[in-house]
């Protein structure tokens, strides 16, 4: 007898965007029979605090929240503790903080990850993140880098990837294949064949990864409350050519979120265009062109044109920018949020050491969406510019923003493709998630309605193949934090839910100390 199973761990939130996790269990007996269990996790994401809206009421106060590992993982100091499901293999889509930003902060907590699948560009990322968040390499998991396409077994069960476009560059979708029956899993997507780091997604590699009919479908459903056709990056880039021939003499001065690589390349391939200097503000996207360099890929080789790309700091750089003629640069910054530390919420307020902004001289461009939970900030730092006198422009007076996800159209093209036996709304809020499953049972396919801690029998044989057997909520765990601002000195008081809402006013032990408490407390 065998069974195969997806569990949702996070992603499929009440309110929110985040914490996306997927758990695929097979069980099987081998040729002995001998019971067997192959545990899977697919991505480990956050979920941004939010206090109006919390996921559960006693984690109103928490800065992040994540799903529940501690049945899955061991505990690196604890050689005794066995979890009840161990996991082998972590598998990534992608390196958005959503999907990986967990996995640095469950080394902190003290457990030890298995060994992670993830493309080059993912992987290096992930790297990053490990160290920024200052992981001594030893404690770091074994990393294996993979192409789409080709098979990776772990025993009975066949994992391949294929592309997507997505808003950073080699970005997957994940095609299980078990005795049992099969999964696709489309990560976070789109059908943007304009994305220039991509690779884009292709209905010919697609079909040569998806070979088997599919019995659950696991569909991104983030735009499912968008019906009209999505801006693409090359509407984004048209955008801001007519932005600079509207602005002749001015500099211009560009946001782009951090992880929004393609939006990146986009601007840059405008500044190439238009013969202008590339500037970069922000240690975000000054990592992000690393991780590219350091996988082989840089702006001028796959634009196929040369990017005069420069870092902009303090000293000879700040200098050499304010030196030169408005019309001869773009800036790229981070801060479109409206974070304060951010490099434009800086340069606004003059507190940057490297970019004093002039409303004569520059126009100020967002190209980004406005994030839940950061809206009120972001609005403010458009107010501040305005009202000094900026030209500000953002995707409401012109598509200057290519969106991340598929709209309706693209879902349902999707499914098309796919043409699954059953679909299970992912990646969204409940509204988002009815949205999407009300168009597909239009199309004539059954839905499978699901939150987070539900449980999905997946078998060929029947027709009910899927169904949702509710588990309960799901547990789930805070970060507070109590100290720092920085990548490496935050330190965290973390709180398990359910619990009483008091727990997240835990205190940090008197004995505290980097090393020996990893930077994250465990609440009372």
């Amino acid at each position: 007898m065998s069974s195969l199973q997806w569990h949702i761990l996070g992603g499929n939130n009440k309110h929110n965007i985040g914490a996306n996790s997927g758990l695929c269990i097979y069980e099987y007996e081998d040729e002995n029979g001998e019971k067997c269990r192959k545990v899977l996790l697919f991505d480990a994401g956050v979920l941004q605090g939010d206090k109006t809206r919390p996921e559960y009421p006693e984690l109103a106060q928490a800065d992040t929240v994540i799903a529940d590992y501690a049945r899955f993982l061991y505990k690196a100091d604890d050689p005794a503790h066995k979890p009840d499901l161990p996991i082998d293999s972590i598998f990534l889509t992608h390196n958005h903080p959503d999907h990986s930003g967990a996995l640095p902060l469950l080394i902190l907590m003290g457990y030890k990850l298995p060994k992670i699948y993830a493309t080059p560009y993912t992987a290096r990322r992930f790297q990053q993140d490990l160290s920024n968040a200052g992981i001594d390499p030893s404690e770091w998991p074994k990393i294996y880098t993979i192409a789409p396409g080709r098979d990776i077994a772990e025993g009975p069960v066949g994992v391949k990837a294929f592309w997507v476009s997505h808003s950073t560059p080699q970005s997957v979708g994940f095609f299980i294949d078990t005795p049992e029956g099969t999964i696709l899993h489309t990560g976070d997507f789109k059908m943007d064949a304009s994305v220039l780091w991509g690779p884009a997604f292709d209905a010919a590699q697609f079909r040569s990864v998806v070979t088997k009919p599919v019995d659950l479908l696991l569909l991104d459903s983030t735009g499912a409350d968008k019906e009209h056709p999505a801006v693409t990056e090359h509407d984004m880039r048209e955008a801001l050519h007519d932005v600079i021939a509207e602005n002749p003499g001015k500099r211009i001065v560009v946001a782009v979120m951090s992880g929004y690589e393609e939006n990146l390349a986009s601007v840059a391939s405008v500044a190439a265009a238009e013969k202008r200097a590339l500037w970069i503000a922000g240690a975000a996207h000054e990592q992000s062109l690393a991780a590219l360099r350091d996988t082989g890929l840089t702006l001028s080789d796959q634009l196929g044109v040369k990017v005069d790309v420069r870092i902009l700091g303090a000293g000879r750089a700040a200098r050499e920018l304010a030196g030169k003629p408005p019309q001869d640069s773009v800036v790229v910054v981070t801060g479109s949020q409206g974070h304060a530390n951010a490099a434009l919420t800086r340069a606004a307020e003059g507190r940057h050491n490297a970019l004093s902004l002039d409303p004569a001289k520059d126009v100020i461009v967002f190209c980004a969406p406005s994030m839940p939970g950061q809206i009120g900030q972001r609005n403010k730092l458009l107010a501040t510019l305005r009202g000094k006198g900026f030209t500000v422009l953002t995707n409401k007076e012109l598509p200057l923003y290519a969106p991340s996800h598929a709209r309706l159209p693209e879902i349902i093209e999707m499914v098309k493709l796919a043409d699954p036996k059953h679909v299970l709304p992912m990646h969204g809020s409940r509204p988002l998630r009815k949205l999407c499953g009300d168009a597909v049972e239009k199309m004539g396919r059954k839905v499978v309605r699901a939150d987070n801690g539900d449980v999905i029998k997946v078998s060929r044989r029947t027709a009910k193949s899927a169904e949702p057997e509710t588990k309960g909520r799901a547990p789930m765990t805070g970060l507070k934090t109590l100290q720092g601002t920085s990548w490496n000195d935050r330190y965290y008081i973390a709180i398990s839910a359910p619990q009483k809402e008091s727990a997240v006013k835990g205190k940090q032990p008197a004995n505290a100390n980097k090393k020996s408490l990893k930077r994250v407390f465990k609440g009372d």
